[in-house]
């Protein structure tokens, strides 16, 4: 069984990196970024927590058959992790810290883009 922390970074990658483009693409026009990067967060975050759902489960006492069951691969693939990979802690540090730079990377260019438009005339290079 795959620890918790592989299943919330395999969630939070996925919530990451699919709307990523689309994110970026918007980011780039001159409008409010506030909301958009709160939703791309907050919906990373979320399918993060998605994705333990059957550890969750498991811990309130849901039998084994039940939580590997195949019909918990609705949860990113779940069993599927489960039975590639026995433990998983450092891949899914590993994993979670990326996600964490990347989407404070993205904040950090956000603020840099959002500076470098009210005051075009200083190059904080």
């Amino acid at each position: 069984m795959a620890h918790t922390v592989l299943h919330f970074s395999v969630g939070l990658a996925v919530g990451t990196a699919v709307p990523l483009a689309p994110v970026v693409r918007n980011l780039v026009r001159a409008e409010r970024k506030a909301g958009l990067l709160r939703l791309w967060i907050g919906a990373a975050y979320a399918a993060g927590l998605f994705a333990c759902v059957p550890n969750v489960l498991r811990s309130l006492g849901i039998p084994e058959q039940v939580c590997a069951g195949w019909w918990m691969n609705i949860f990113m693939l779940h069993p599927l992790i489960d039975a590639l990979e026995d433990g998983g802690m450092l891949v899914g540090e590993i994993l979670l810290a990326a996600c964490f730079t990347l989407q404070y990377l993205v904040l950090l260019l956000t603020l840099r883009s959002i500076r470098m438009r009210s005051d075009p005339g200083s190059d904080t290079s």
